[in-house]
């Protein structure tokens, strides 16, 4: 029998609770953004409260915030990915339903896998028969009946959103300079 790892174990909760608390985004930014707030300055008092957040755990658990040349620009180049990832969602709010938004965005393994294939990384049968289930599942989703119909547009932003996200996992994934 096969034992779970500690990192397994702390691991897929924290997955699982990203992912949840990620589709959470639009019960407060639509609100904020009904009200005349700018994505902008949602993202900026999210990203400041985030970087608070784990700066404040950081020091809690003494790390060092030293990071090299090379880290910082890997770093940096996951900033702009992770921002276009949040901006494209936020702006497809504008043009559609944010439930359908954020659902789009949970096509970014279907993008996660395409892209692997073209750096020569194929997935494992597991791998595609979890993407096509979500493929499907997003499909269904995507539906409209007779008396709504989708804005492209907004399609289009969450799309880019699941895209940029894809890149992002890459990055992190397969860069040494950062690795954990």
């Amino acid at each position: 029998m096969k034992t779970i790892s500690k990192n397994a174990i702390i691991g897929y909760p924290a997955g699982i609770i990203t992912g949840v608390t990620y589709g959470l985004n639009p019960l407060f930014a639509v609100p904020l953004m009904k009200n005349g707030a700018s994505i902008e300055s949602i993202l900026f008092f999210r990203y400041t409260i985030a970087v608070l957040l784990l700066g404040g755990f950081l020091l809690f658990r003494k790390q060092s915030f030293k990071v090299s040349f090379k880290q910082g620009i890997v770093l940096f180049m996951l900033g702009v990915l992770f921002t276009l990832s949040s901006l494209f969602l936020f702006e497809a709010y504008k043009y559609i339903a944010s439930g359908l938004a954020t659902t789009l965005i949970y096509l970014f393994p279907v993008f996660v896998a395409i892209i692997m294939v073209f750096l020569r990384v194929v997935p494992s049968w597991q791998v595609w028969l979890s993407i096509a289930i979500t493929f499907v599942g997003v499909v269904i989703m995507t539906q409209s009946g007779s008396t709504h119909t989708i804005n492209m547009t907004g399609v289009v932003f969450s799309l880019c959103s699941a895209l940029a996200y894809a890149f992002f996992i890459i990055v992190i994934n397969r860069n040494k300079a950062i690795g954990t």
